[in-house]
């Protein structure tokens, strides 16, 4: 009796570990619902250049500090073709990110946005979607996979990333932001071309803002 009884005990054990891992582990979703869900997020900016952002939390959007440049106010354009101007309050050039300020009061449509969860280091091979405006085509979507994360926290990707982009989120397939577009490799310094060869920030690097 006391074997068949420790017999039971462990099923029920082992069931209720399994039981827990399943609610804790957000299911995944498609890339067109990780879209839907977020596009309402993610602005076109033009500070020295084109690029992309999105809401990182009230009253804040973040982008590359290479998009801002040496600009102190940038341009923002939402999803629906408003523009509203935001401040640079933050811009770390080593690191390459930037932090935005806007006044809520302006830009509504930010108004009741959940702040996008974060998500921590991604797999290799995990899926990916990314959300920008590549050549100012704005509201453009893009998929592929995590190729590569290097020792120093950056992520390399096979997903399309292209000028406009730069600043733009990288989601996994759970809807959670892992990164941040930032760059394109296009040739090796000997000139040869390179394809599928896209780098994003972590998002952890904003953990101190």
């Amino acid at each position: 009796m006391r074997i068949a009884w420790r017999i039971g005990l462990a099923l029920t054990l082992a069931l209720f570990a399994s039981f827990t891992v399943a609610l804790a582990a957000p299911a995944p979703k498609t890339a067109a619902s990780i879209y839907k869900e977020n596009i309402g997020r993610v602005v076109t900016i033009q500070g020295d250049m084109l690029g992309t952002g999105f809401v990182l939390a009230s009253g804040l959007l973040v982008t590359n500090a290479h998009v801002v440049g040496n600009a102190s106010l940038v341009q923002v354009e939402t999803q629906d073709g408003q523009s509203y101007k935001a401040e640079v309050v933050k811009k770390d050039i080593s690191q390459d990110f930037a932090i935005l300020q806007f006044d809520r009061a302006t830009i509504k449509p930010f108004f009741n946005l959940i702040p996008i969860q974060h998500a921590g280091t991604p797999e290799i091979g995990e899926g990916v979607v990314i959300i920008g405006s590549p050549l100012g085509l704005r509201g453009t979507a893009t998929t592929g996979i995590v190729s590569q994360v290097y020792p120093n926290g950056l992520i390399q990707l096979n997903a399309s990333v292209n000028p406009g982009n730069s600043g733009g989120p990288v989601f996994d397939m759970q809807g959670r932001v892992f990164g941040i577009a930032t760059l394109k490799v296009q040739q090796t310094p000997d000139g040869k071309s390179v394809d599928g060869l896209g780098i994003a920030i972590p998002i952890g690097w904003l953990d101190a803002y």
